[in-house]
């Protein structure tokens, strides 16, 4: 017959089987750090790595476009010079226009002063009315 094990052999059993469950689950656990530490570092890499291309990416781009910058930059420096060149032309030429007239204007002054006044006075009092009229 089989001996009947006592109660010590059950716990030094049990014992055993315990400190190996025990082994096998610190076992699996320092695995699975093992892989999750080592999916995060290729996690990091691949960023990494993303990162990097992404900022060559950005480098090229910015070289393709610099050329394009310059010439766009160099063009609206040219038109606003041209701009700010048409303007003072213009005002020289209109201020020659206007000393021009207002020449003119002395000079017929000078020349019919009696006629300047009476066109005056006629100017002066359709004024006069005009402004009149608007007060109404």
């Amino acid at each position: 017959m089989n001996p009947r094990p006592d109660n010590d052999d059950i716990v030094q059993t049990i014992s055993d089987k315990t400190d190996r469950m025990e082994t096998r689950a610190k076992r699996a656990t320092d695995e699975l750090a093992d892989k999750a530490e080592r999916g995060v570092d290729r996690a990091r890499e691949m960023a990494n790595d993303t990162l990097n291309k992404a900022e060559a990416k950005v480098r090229s781009l910015r070289e393709d476009v610099k050329p394009a910058i310059d010439a766009i930059s160099a063009r609206v420096q040219d038109m606003a010079a041209r701009g700010k060149q048409a303007a003072t032309e213009t005002g020289e030429r209109t201020r020659a226009k206007v000393n021009q007239v207002a020449d003119r204007t002395t000079a017929y002054v000078q020349d019919q002063p009696l006629k300047s006044m009476a066109i005056a006075a006629a100017a002066g009092a359709v004024l006069a009315l005009l402004l009149g009229r608007r007060r109404d």
